[in-house]
């Protein structure tokens, strides 16, 4: 094994952003340090009996006239109040008057009292409260989520400011029955992105990558969050395309006082940090902003349409077309291996800044964030198997070796995200808001592996591959939304939101090189680029855009049933329309004569182009060869039309009932630029119905049921036929284009026991029933591997969630906060027919004809221990993570399958404000650094399909916030 030098030094351009920030913060400290003499008071008003948001409520400090009214979302705010101790009073007509006591107002600071009201059936008389009871921010939304009308998990805020979570992603890690993966991708109940969609504020939000569905939820800082909700049932007011779980992402509109938060952070990898032998390769000088500024962009000259490569025979004596072939060889960069470099700590900044002002006289809030993250990996411990079984199951010895490689790997990402939301109330009844949404990243890959490949190379061969890949992608988002109430036309409520996304995916000059050696009887090693058995050194230029526009429409109208019960008529629309461009270009560098020593640069240097130009004859040693196929291009539309109507009816006081369907029409079209290609191709009209009922045993308890049709869409890529690789030699992906939607059915069993605010138990049943379920699946045969249907598959399992103070054990133990949840999961699928009758049983007689659905983890188990003291502003909490062995990989054929094996996450986090609205964060994350792998397990052996460690991580962390 060898590497190349790189004298190639990091660019330090980022002393201006640090001039900026640095400025901004003196000047907010400056401004901050300047009291007040005046406070504001504000809060949420609700509805005790449904939990929606009260609007009209009228708010008021008893005996002043300082006072307001609550808005569409229930939300009141009274400004520039005189500092002391007042009482507030809630009236409404058909509600009970209610008054809070001893509400304090201190200068320049916010008080926070949400309340829910109790309709005046309940109560005749006036309710006065004491304030201590209601100053938790975490009882409102656990109101909401104890009368949602479905099955839905939450964190608000506080918990996620409590908890020491610096972005969404940790901060939904903690869902009940919720995973992250890659610190980014969320997994509910342990199924795969394909069954999980993110909103925004109610939006969906697409892929920053296109190949996958979920979104970066570690884009969305944690100091913008106002709540995450993670919705398990389905109505049909929401896209049909989940299963898993619908993750919302609630953020500020209307900030309660100006904030601002700057915070800095770097972290040491055991791995990584300040290792020599880090493998990385000259990029650009804009790859620490996650772009290539067109330094790895194909030669010019390439993209001339009437461009012609001339054959070394037919420039053999022509020395125009010679020389032609020659320039046109040598054009590329001649770097194709890694180098080993030292890398520096992993990096990220984030600032953020948020509020409300007047305009016009009516309230009008901004909130703005930019996020910045360098981040290194690496793993020379990794290794690559490829196995097959070959005759009969029972009478096998073992797996036969395809392929067993030690694999080195470095990974140098960038983050860059930027949010804006700018809010207006023109008017009490009607909010309008604008999001715009940014995100750029950049991947650089290096990659070296060596190692047997007796299928190709005999048992004396080693093989080595080089690959060198560079990946950005850019996603801005634009949305627009509105809520308006019509008090004149039966209270009735209007929302509508419209969107539009256009992402990219860039992919310049992606590298692969291979060789492979001997070692002879005399020490010595000989090298060749065997063009029989694998590729001829490639490159290649990939580039993605895709639009995306997004319309809903949502209109509802209450009324009240026979007994006075409040209820609601729901009716709505959305309209979806995708559209995706992708081009390949290939490029191969055939051999004809040669000398390689084993240096693939010096190779590239030296054996690139002309090599002999005597007696006439001019002979060339590797020459660039136009390989692009059409079959690699091509062009795809989703268009998803949807119109709904829904019910929710109360029987009695203790029973509501939610009901109602929403028609799906989806059009999927997927054209190759080569015209004897299959079409890809969906066409479907889908009614997915939906029963929800929520039985109230006490006050604070509950019993839910539901029931919900949904589907899981193909993406667009994987209904396409281009091939890609990872490396190569490796097996091939290649798209579907007879893939079918998958239509599941849902149904969900829950009880739940709010105890107290911030405490909750339940226990929740589900079960799920999949139509033509898609698979992940690889044919050792053809060494492909592409996404199938079968038949039909089943998944049901059981939830369990306690978040409890520790105080029930003794008053000592009131700081401490345990979070449990544990998922259990049965899955099963029926192979197919044809794979089981053919592939299958005739060489594995005993042979179950079922298999785990692909993806679906047996059990998923969440611990968090936390110590929280806000009178000293510390948290301390450890938190361990660990879900069951999934499949990861269908192999077609009687070789076993290949499953990904539990690895164990135990991480701690430490912050401790410190003063003046500073704070530090310790963590460790990665603490048991378990080995993450994938196997084949046959007679009681593991056979390695990949399988490498992260390493461990140590942070620190420091912020400032006001």
């Amino acid at each position: 094994m060898r590497y190349f030098n790189n004298n190639t030094k990091f660019v330090r351009q980022k002393k201006f952003i640090t001039s900026i920030l640095f400025g901004a913060l003196i000047f907010l400290v400056a401004n901050a340090i300047s009291a007040q003499t005046t406070g504001k008071v504000t809060g949420t008003v609700v509805d005790a009996e449904t939990g929606e948001a009260l609007i009209g409520v009228n708010v008021f400090l008893t005996g002043t006239t300082y006072g307001s009214a609550t808005d569409l979302d229930g939300k009141y705010t009274i400004a520039s109040v005189p500092t002391g101790d007042y009482s507030l009073t809630f009236s409404m007509i058909g509600y009970t008057k209610s008054t809070i006591e001893d509400v304090q107002v201190a200068p320049d600071q916010v008080a926070v009292f949400d309340f829910a009201m109790k309709s005046d059936s309940f109560e005749i008389e006036e309710v006065v409260v004491a304030a201590k009871l209601l100053e938790n921010n975490e009882a409102n939304l656990l109101i909401k989520r104890q009368k949602s009308i479905a099955v839905s998990d939450a964190i608000s805020a506080e918990v996620i400011s409590r908890s020491g979570s610096g972005n969404a992603a940790d901060a939904v890690s903690k869902v009940t029955g919720a995973s992250v993966v890659d610190g980014k991708y969320v997994y509910i109940r342990g199924l795969g992105d394909r069954y999980s969609s993110t909103h925004l504020n109610g939006t969906e939000l697409p892929s920053a990558d296109p190949d996958k569905k979920s979104f970066n939820l570690d884009l969305f800082p944690s100091n913008l969050l106002d709540n995450l909700t993670t919705i398990k049932s389905f109505t049909p007011d929401k896209p049909g395309n989940f299963s898993g779980g619908l993750v919302d992402v609630k953020t500020k509109n209307y900030p309660d006082r100006m904030t601002f938060n700057i915070s800095a952070s770097g972290s040491y990898n055991s791995n990584s940090s300040y290792n020599s032998n880090f493998l990385t390769y000259s990029g650009s000088s804009t790859d620490w902003l996650g772009y290539d500024n067109g330094s790895r962009g194909m030669p010019d000259v390439f993209n001339n349409p009437d461009l012609v490569i001339p054959s070394p025979n037919q420039a053999r004596r022509d020395p125009e077309l010679a020389q032609q072939l020659d320039d046109l060889s040598k054009a590329f960069n001649n770097e194709m291996a890694p180098a080993k470099k030292s890398m520096p700590l992993n990096q990220s900044i984030s600032i953020s800044v948020g509020d409300q002002i007047g305009l016009f006289d009516h309230p009008f809030g901004y909130t703005a964030s930019l996020s910045y993250s360098r981040n290194y990996s690496f793993y020379d411990n990794g290794s690559v198997g490829r196995w097959q079984l070959s005759g009969d199951f029972d009478n096998a010895q073992g797996l036969n070796k395809f392929m067993l490689l030690n694999d080195t790997k470095s990974n140098e990402e960038v983050l860059l995200g930027g949010m804006l939301n700018l809010a207006y109330k023109p008017h009490q009844f009607h909010d309008v808001a604008f999001r715009f949404l940014y995100t750029q990243s950049g991947e650089s890959t290096s990659r070296y592996q060596s190692g047997s490949w007796p299928n190709q190379l005999g048992d004396d061969g080693v093989y080595e591959t080089y690959s060198l890949l560079y990946k950005e992608r850019n996603l801005m988002s634009y949305q627009l939304s509105g809520e308006h109430y019509f008090p004149f036309l039966f209270d009735s409520k209007l929302e509508w939101n419209g969107s539009y996304s256009k992402s990219k995916q860039n992919e310049p000059d992606l590298r692969f090189f291979s060789d492979d050696y001997q070692v002879l009887d005399d020490g010595t090693y000989y090298y060749q680029i065997n063009k029989n058995s694998y590729n001829v050194p490639t490159r290649f230029f990939r580039n993605l855009e895709e639009d995306n526009y997004n319309v809903n429409v949502d209109y509802s109208i209450p009324f009240d049933q026979w007994d006075g019960l409040k209820s609601k008529i729901k009716v709505g629309g959305s309209y979806l329309d995708v559209s995706r461009q992708f081009r390949e270009r290939r490029f191969e560098f055939r051999l004809s004569v040669y000398d390689y020593n084993g240096d693939p640069v010096d190779f590239f240097t030296n054996q690139v182009g002309i090599v002999d130009d005597t007696n006439d004859r001019y002979l060339f040693g590797s020459y660039v060869y136009d390989a692009s196929t059409d079959r690699s291009n091509y062009d795809g539309t989703q268009n998803v039309a949807a119109g709904y109507a829904m019910l929710e009816l109360p029987i009695t006081r203790d029973l509501k009932v939610i009901g109602g369907v929403r028609l799906e029409s989806t059009d999927m079209s997927v054209i190759s630029q080569d015209a004897s290609e299959v079409e890809g191709k969906l066409s479907n009209q889908d009614w997915l119905p939906s029963l929800n009922a929520i039985y109230v045993l006490t006050e604070n308890m509950n019993l839910r049921a539901s029931f919900g049709r949904t589907l899981a869409r193909p993406s667009l890529r994987e209904l396409a036929p281009f091939r890609s690789f990872e490396f190569l030699g490796d097996f091939q992906f290649i798209g579907n284009p007879h893939l079918q939607r998958t239509l599941i059915n849902n149904y969900d069993f829950r009880w739940e026991w709010f105890e107290r605010p911030g405490e909750i138990y339940a226990v929740s049943l589900f079960y799920k029933k999949f139509m033509n379920p898609i698979e992940r699946a690889f044919d050792p045969t053809t060494e492909l591997v592409s996404y199938q249907n079968v038949d039909e598959g089943i998944t049901y399992g059981a939830e369990f969630e306690i978040r409890h103070n520790l105080d029930f054990i003794h008053n000592s133990l009131s700081n401490f906060l345990v979070n449990v949840n544990f998922s259990l999961v049965y899955s099963e699928v029926k192979i197919p027919t044809e794979e089981y009758e053919t592939l299958i049983k005739p060489h594995h007689q005993n042979a179950s004809d079922t298999r785990p659905l692909f993806g679906q983890s047996p059990y998923i188990f969440n611990l968090e221990l936390s110590y929280i003291n806000p009178e000293w502003g510390t948290s301390a909490s450890i938190f361990y993570n660990i879900f069951g062995r999934r499949l990861s990989e269908v192999t077609l054929g009687v070789t076993p399958d290949v499953y990904e094996q539990p690895h164990g996450m135990l991480d701690f986090t430490f912050s401790q404000n410190i003063a003046y609205g500073f704070k530090f964060k310790l963590a460790a994350k990665n603490i048991l650094n378990s080995p993450i792998k994938k196997t084949i397990e046959f007679k009681d052996t593991e056979y390695i399909f990949s399988g490498y460690n992260k390493g461990r991580s140590f942070s620190f962390g420091i912020s400032y916030s006001i």
